[in-house]
């Protein structure tokens, strides 16, 4: 076992490890927004990964618990509840509320300027031409990201709104340390002395991930 000190810097990365793609498919979860019912859909499924088909956004319960590792959103004719802004809107909400879940931005056509945020906001594009096994790739490419150790660091500290780059040193450290000894309480603690045991539950979901 190693013992990281406050101004060591360590590489989150370093506990990733191997991931074979039966446990990504074990622990991974999509959601899947767009008012049709395109053919990638049955495909995730027949692929064995877990995937939730939400056709207008409308029900957020689920992005605000933090549920999903990754959400494939569509730009029109949802999240219309939430503003004009339609996939938009939705994106930016998910990305405010459970800022751990990679967006792929799903469309086929073009975008007015005004419009193009929905791709710059989102992790990556998928072009709803694109085929089905290369749609899959991307797919889980980004799930394996969404389960990498910095990014579910970065995923915690956004939640937190932990601004200080020395406070992010610590809490970075004290994660490197608890996840040396695979001991997910020992952080956990560290996180509600930091911020508060209420501010510790928004992110519990995160936590989870880390130590899955």
């Amino acid at each position: 076992m190693k013992f990281f000190k406050w101004g060591a810097t360590p590489e989150l990365s370093s506990f990733d490890g191997a991931l074979p793609r039966e446990e990504l498919i074990q622990k991974g979860r999509i959601a899947f927004i767009d008012d049709e019912e395109p053919l990638l859909i049955d495909h995730i499924r027949k692929s064995q990964f877990s995937v939730d088909h939400d056709k207008d956004g409308s029900d957020l319960r689920n992005y605000d618990a933090q549920l999903y590792d990754v959400a494939i959103v569509d730009y029109y004719g949802v999240g219309q509840h939430l503003g004009a802004g339609q996939g938009l809107d939705l994106l930016k909400h998910i990305k405010r509320v459970s800022p751990r879940t990679r967006l792929i931005a799903y469309t086929s056509r073009s975008l007015n300027a005004s419009e193009s945020e929905f791709f710059r906001l989102s992790h990556v594009v998928l072009p709803k031409d694109m085929g089905l096994g290369d749609s899959m790739a991307v797919i889980e490419h980004e799930l394996r990201k969404s389960l990498g150790k910095e990014h579910l660091f970065e995923a915690i500290v956004t939640k937190l709104s932990v601004a200080s780059a020395e406070e992010r040193e610590k809490m970075r450290v004290a994660l490197a340390n608890a996840l040396d000894k695979r001991d997910k309480t020992k952080f956990k603690d560290y996180v509600s002395r930091a911020v508060g045991v209420a501010a510790e539950k928004t992110v519990e979901a995160v936590v989870n991930k880390l130590f899955f």
